[in-house]
């Protein structure tokens, strides 16, 4: 597969609609009602007479199908390690197996994107010196996702961390500098962010090739203390995150939409991200300056949601008995085709029995 090139790329370029259902729905029609995974014969010969119970694969297809009534909550949490290449892949995995989570979330944190010594983004102007990044330059990352396929792609879904973007955007330039420059002069902004998403291109072209089953993809740059201007908004961050994830939906069928609140909080939710593609939504606890409910959020995207706890409350500071409890609080109010987690990354430092207790509270729910 060649890499994205200018041309293919502006005749993508308008907004893209939901992303489609397809794949999932074709993986599950492959799956017959009771069984784990698509029929074979016995190596004996012989007839099955008892079927395995679902996988952890098989359970988390489920709750996407928005045409089924889960009778399982899958919950998983995510953080970031420290540690690069080989050490990443095995951080990943113990996290995988200690945790009980239902599938391996891989962070992005080989790389970041910093500009050539000769490319400095001083004016508006400049961005368009911004250059696009090859598949090669995301090796690092392709590596560790490489492994992590190799390692547990039998066991439960693969899904890679894709930052928007504006995200990597304000890696190369600080984001103060990134927002003021929108603000005076939005049209030469763009350009760069063209390049930056051919960029990220690449590396969803190269992870799809892999075998990655979806990617965790996210959006930032509307919070209230950023570009708050919703038709701004539009034009230098949502319509190219919307490109990218069009493509990404194109590509893979198990994709899961981060709204981040990491950076402040949205006005004008619905309007903003509504028509985000992504087949689940994994939504902050607030927005438009009030608590934003998961059965809210479900009726807003009228798709499964994902989310529940706050990465900074009691999952960070209680014990183990209290997130169990407000884990149970969280799930009285979930709509039916939920994911329990946290509407962000959690520190390093959480306990791990909460991690396990939330995710086993979940598992337990509905059993």
């Amino acid at each position: 597969m060649t890499n994205t090139t200018r041309r293919n790329f502006l005749k993508r370029a308008s907004v893209a609609s939901l992303g489609s259902l397809v794949g999932i729905k074709a993986a599950l029609a492959q799956i017959a009602p009771g069984q784990s995974s698509p029929p074979s014969s016995s190596p004996t010969g012989r007839s099955q007479t008892s079927r395995p119970p679902r996988s952890k694969r098989d359970l988390m297809l489920e709750v996407m199908d928005m045409n089924t009534k889960p009778s399982y909550v899958p919950a998983g949490f995510f953080m970031h390690f420290g540690v690069r290449g080989d050490a990443a892949v095995q951080a990943h995995l113990d996290y995988f197996h200690n945790t009980g989570m239902d599938f391996v979330k891989i962070q992005f944190d080989e790389q970041t994107l910093q500009l050539p010594a000769n490319v400095q983004v001083k004016t508006p102007k400049d961005w368009a010196k911004i250059p696009i990044l090859p598949e090669s330059w995301f090796e690092p990352s392709l590596y560790v996702l490489k492994r992590l396929i190799q390692e547990a792609k039998s066991e439960a879904l693969i899904i890679q961390t894709l930052y928007s973007p504006y995200q990597m955007a304000k890696q190369a330039v600080p984001w103060n500098v990134l927002v003021q420059h929108v603000k005076e002069d939005a049209e030469s902004v763009c350009r760069g962010m063209e390049n930056i998403t051919l960029s990220m291109m690449n590396f969803v072209q190269g992870a799809a090739r892999l075998g990655v089953d979806g990617f965790y993809t996210c959006s930032q740059g509307g919070e209230t203390t950023r570009v708050a201007d919703r038709a701004l908004f539009n034009r230098t961050i949502k319509n190219y995150d919307v490109i990218l994830y069009k493509q990404v939906s194109e590509l893979v069928s198990c994709n899961l939409l981060h709204v981040c609140d990491y950076d402040g909080s949205y006005e004008e939710f619905d309007l903003r991200f509504q028509d985000y593609p992504g087949q689940v939504v994994n939504v902050p606890l607030s927005a438009d300056h009030k608590p934003l409910s998961m059965r809210q959020a479900a009726a807003i995207f009228k798709r499964p949601i994902m989310g529940g706890l706050d990465r900074h409350g009691i999952i960070s500071k209680g014990n183990a008995d209290e997130v169990k409890k407000a884990t149970l609080e969280v799930l009285k109010d979930a709509p039916a085709n939920f994911i329990l987690s946290a509407n962000c990354t959690v520190d390093r430092q959480v306990p791990m029995e909460n991690l396990r207790m939330a995710i086993q509270t979940a598992h337990e729910y509905r059993a």
